[in-house]
């Protein structure tokens, strides 16, 4: 019986260290070359009513964000998909920004330390200044 329990007791020590080295990401730092957001000129949808109060319930506008991020070798077009309440991201061009790449995903860092998920859209490789 505690040969089960120290067998179990192993394997979850083994997870618990294996899932906080996947949560570490690969900081970097870049500079903000672009940022865009781009709202629907019309909004289409389906309103349904609210059971308790009959009034029509209205969906959050979406909009889209685009960034682009530069480093001395990269260029990252960047995109998120968000409701008009989703958390912004304060750009300001020319600025360093941190960030961590993860396949087709990028994770930024706020001044305040939150992560902010973006998608990759575009990943071009710079030609070396001479």
């Amino acid at each position: 019986m505690t040969r089960s329990i120290a067998a179990a007791l192993a394997i979850g020590v083994l997870c618990g260290s294996a899932a906080v080295g996947a949560a570490e990401r690969l900081w970097q730092t870049g500079t903000w070359r672009e940022a865009k957001v781009e709202r629907p000129r019309v909004l289409f949808s389906a309103q349904t009513r609210d059971p308790n109060s009959n009034l029509p319930r209205t969906a959050p506008a979406r909009e889209t964000r685009t960034y682009v991020i530069e480093t001395e070798t990269l260029r990252l077009e960047l995109r998120q998909d968000a409701t008009v309440d989703t958390p912004r991201i304060d750009v300001l061009l020319g600025e360093p920004v941190t960030f961590a790449l993860e396949k087709k995903t990028l994770y930024v860092k706020d001044e305040e330390g939150r992560e902010h998920k973006l998608s990759v859209r575009k990943q071009s490789p710079l030609a070396p200044a001479k």
